[in-house]
């Protein structure tokens, strides 16, 4: 078999696993020849990937690069046991309609073994894929997609929503058990998601604002939090609109205790948006790493990201944390077909749902992927906080499985 073998680079997660096999005598490969894994077999593994790259929600375009790059990476270093990835992408402007047009692109014209998307959007195209026994895998944190009994082909890269969420009323049932909470998000069922799981910790925001994707201007619901008592926010909102909100709260002087959900807390999401100082003093539950803020300035595997950001032609989004977090994922699916015994969409799942303790390079140091039940593979987070600067640890890693939040 053919890793990558590059310190620090999308596949070396899976080096130690390979060495210890060659230290046996046997491949990963072993006994896979007859169903797909051909050593004769040099066509491609083909891997489709809707993707939002215009429309409302267009500014995600740089998790494509991420994917893009850690695919690239694993070819240039020999690709699957000689086998080119082969990333086939399409915009789907966040439309589900057109999500679901891609994907019978992907599978019944280019052969796609899996389908990756974005959002939730990748709800409408579950019944597809699995219809087809195509595995899809959604950047998405929204509960449905946790559901694999009724949909097994799918899974999911992040993690449920309502599980941060549950931390949150946690945080906030110990430490501000008055709160009077006010909660921004999109007006679909990533807010449902997100304030079930707030529900489940006895919290009920006294007001929520619901928008749609692209909305910038909040200042009405602001208005309307303030004359409510409000005096904590919860923002779950891309941008422009989580950073302009951040803005004009603090160009009006409005001061409340500010959690950004961990996928919306990043420089370029926010914090470059509204100005450090707006989100000065703000909480954030984070599992991922940001390349634009300075505490991993020097560290080795973020370098490694934005050298393979570079060599693929995507340095203009090198320091974006989503291009991060898609590179992550690409480097998820590129340790999964590592360790597939066939190169399906049934081997692909299998090997996906083998994650144990397995690093990827976009995560925070000390966490991992681990398969799951509800076809998830992140549980653990790092409650931070801004400071002006930079993120800083306010406490240690916490697991929602170790807290009873997930079974």
């Amino acid at each position: 078999m053919n890793h990558p073998a590059r310190r620090g680079k999308v596949a070396t997660i899976a080096v130690a696993a390979v060495a210890m096999l060659a230290l046996a005598g046997c491949t990963p490969r072993a006994g896979a020849a007859d169903t797909g894994g051909s050593a004769e077999d040099d066509s491609p593994i083909v891997i489709g990937a809707s993707w939002p790259q215009s429309g409302p929600l267009g500014s995600v375009a740089p998790g494509l690069s991420g994917l893009e790059a850690a695919i690239a990476a694993a070819n240039e270093d020999g690709g699957i046991d000689g086998r080119e990835i082969k990333l086939v992408t399409a915009d789907d402007a966040y439309d589900p309609a057109r999500l679901v047009e891609n994907e019978r692109k992907f599978v019944e014209q280019d052969g796609a073994i899996a389908v990756v998307n974005f959002g939730g959007i990748a709800i409408a195209g579950r019944e597809y894929l699995g219809r087809k026994d195509v595995m899809g895998v959604a950047m998405a944190g929204n509960s449905p997609l946790s559901d694999i009994e009724a949909f097994p082909m799918q899974r999911a890269f992040w993690p449920d929503v309502s599980w941060e969420a549950q931390l949150q009323g946690k945080w906030l049932n110990e430490n501000a058990p008055d709160a009077v909470v006010g909660y921004i998000g999109f007006n679909n069922d990533l807010t449902e998601s997100h304030l079930a799981g707030l529900a489940a910790q006895g919290i009920t925001p006294a007001q929520v604002a619901a928008v749609p994707p692209g909305t910038a201007d909040l200042s009405a619901q602001i208005s309307q939090f303030q004359a409510a008592g409000v005096d904590t926010v919860i923002i779950n909102i891309g941008a422009p609109t989580g950073g302009a909100t951040l803005a004009y709260m603090d160009q009006i002087g409005w001061k409340p205790t500010v959690f950004l959900s961990s996928t919306v807390s990043d420089f370029h999401t926010v914090i470059g948006i509204s100005g450090p100082k707006a989100v000065e003093g703000a909480y954030s539950y984070q599992f991922f790493k940001d390349p634009s803020d300075p505490r991993y300035a020097d560290d080795e595997v973020v370098a490694a990201f934005v050298e393979d950001m570079e060599a693929s032609g995507h340095a203009e989004d090198a320091s974006n944390a989503l291009a991060l977090e898609g590179y992550g994922l690409g480097a998820a699916l590129v340790e999964a077909l590592g360790r597939a015994e066939t190169y399906d969409s049934e081997g692909l799942l299998a090997a996906w749902d083998s994650f144990d303790a397995t690093e990827n390079p976009m995560l925070r140091d000390g966490t991992t992927l681990d398969a799951s039940a509800h076809g998830r593979v992140i549980f653990q987070y790092q409650l931070s906080r801004f400071d002006g600067t930079s993120w800083t640890d306010a406490g240690d890693i916490e697991d929602v499985r170790d807290l009873g939040i997930v079974e």
